[in-house]
């Protein structure tokens, strides 16, 4: 039977990541991913649309500068260097950051998609893991495991036959042929889907946004606020009780559900031309409304809420609605055979290296991308503090540092 010293299971940025760092090191590991091939967040390609992350916080440049799967290595390996230096831009179009994590996982002969691991048991010396592909079978050993099975969509009960933003790109052109469309909720995936509606929308169509939050927020994007997403803030955050890290985390609203200002710009200058010659937007921006359910019947949809703060009831008939009502993480059913210490329902604890506590000692560790923004805070979605996070995994598979990691420090104190 196949022994090696890691197994990672699933394949979205984080292990991929992971993947390119161990490449240059002695480790040996897989990464099993069910899916066919890459693919990130296929539903949201928008044409257009940006990462809200610099060029340089790639799958592994903040901790190998010089490896081959950097992204400006993409760039000069598919002639794209110059024109990009260019334009003059920090951030990478959504639909090239797919294209080179496509690019990377091509090059890499430690991934294989169509495999899902389906079970993971413990054994003397780590790990026994079967995998399914193809109505084939096949067991192997490994010393660790590194889960990154990401996040689901998550749409609230009472919300019937809508499209979660994960789908947009799905139903793009279905949408854009509706008389009367809302989009429910804020942050930066509502705002792309809502101005890429508008664009389109012609004078007889009507496209709606509708929030809870007290007012369209911007990004925070100050250079002392963005030290949150640093080694020594995750540390700070990490210290904390699991009561204090919880009541903290609520004040991270604005990183995590704020737009990006080029982005809120388009919006608005969207709605001011659109009223340059008209006297109506065909679009109403509704804050503070809390949508109760969303109801299906007849090809319509009825959307009813309240306000707030002042308890006025909203009532509004859509053809199609799209919600930007976030994601839950993905945990395997086989997680529950295993002796992991948890924290709260749902919420394991987990150490300072990205190790999952057991309630016993064992030979191996299972170490984890996923559910962890309870216990490290903003950064654990954070696409370039995940480099910082593989080089601590791989230094801990390793038994020694292979990777520096915290050399820079924030100017701000934790």
């Amino acid at each position: 039977m196949e022994r090696v010293d890691f197994v990672a299971v699933g394949c979205g940025p984080y292990n991929l990541g992971l993947m390119a760092l161990a490449e240059k090191t002695t480790l040996r590991g897989i990464c099993f991913e069910k899916r066919t091939e890459m693919m990130w967040h296929e539903g949201m390609l928008i044409e257009g649309m940006t990462m809200q992350t610099h060029y340089l916080q790639d799958l592994v440049t903040l901790a190998d500068p010089t490896n081959e799967a950097s992204f400006l290595n993409y760039l000069n390996k598919t002639g794209r260097l110059q024109t990009f230096i260019t334009q003059e831009r920090n951030t990478i179009p959504r639909t090239e950051y797919n294209r080179y994590l496509r690019w990377v996982s091509e090059r890499l002969s430690t991934i294989e998609f169509g495999h899902e691991v389906s079970d993971v048991t413990l054994e003397a010396e780590g790990f026994l893991v079967t995998v399914e592909s193809a109505g084939q079978t096949k067991q192997l050993r490994a010393k660790h495991l590194v889960l990154g099975t990401g996040m689901a969509p998550f749409v609230p009960a009472g919300f019937e036959q809508v499209i979660h933003t994960s789908e947009y790109m799905t139903y793009r052109d279905v949408l854009k042929d509706r008389y009367r469309v809302a989009v429910v909720g804020s942050g930066q995936s509502a705002a792309e889907v809502f101005l890429d509606l508008l664009r389109d929308a012609t004078d007889e169509q009507r496209v709606d946004w509708i929030t809870r939050s007290d007012h369209f927020e911007t990004l925070e994007a100050g250079k002392l606020g963005d030290e949150i997403f640093s080694v020594d803030y995750v540390k700070y955050f990490h210290s904390l009780s699991y009561t204090s890290r919880k009541e903290l985390i609520r004040s991270f609203e604005r990183f995590r559900h704020g737009v990006n200002p080029e982005t809120m710009t388009a919006i608005y200058e969207t709605l001011y031309h659109r009223t340059a010659e008209r006297d109506s937007t065909k679009a109403e921006l509704l804050t503070q409304v809390e949508v109760e359910s969303i109801t299906y019947d007849w090809l319509t949809h009825q959307l009813t809420g309240k306000k707030m703060y002042t308890g006025e009831e909203v009532e509004r008939t859509y053809d199609l609605v799209v919600v930007a009502t976030g994601y839950r993480p993905v945990l395997p059913s086989w997680i529950d055979r295993l002796p992991i210490v948890w924290e709260a329902e749902r919420e394991w604890r987990v150490g300072e290296t990205y190790e999952v506590r057991m309630e016993e000692e064992l030979s191996g560790k299972l170490f984890t991308h996923t559910n962890l923004e309870h216990s490290h805070g903003p950064a654990a979605t954070n696409l370039g503090m995940a480099v910082y996070r593989n080089a601590i995994i791989v230094n801990e598979m390793a038994g020694e540092t292979l990777y520096e990691v915290g050399g820079q420090k924030p100017f701000t104190t934790f």
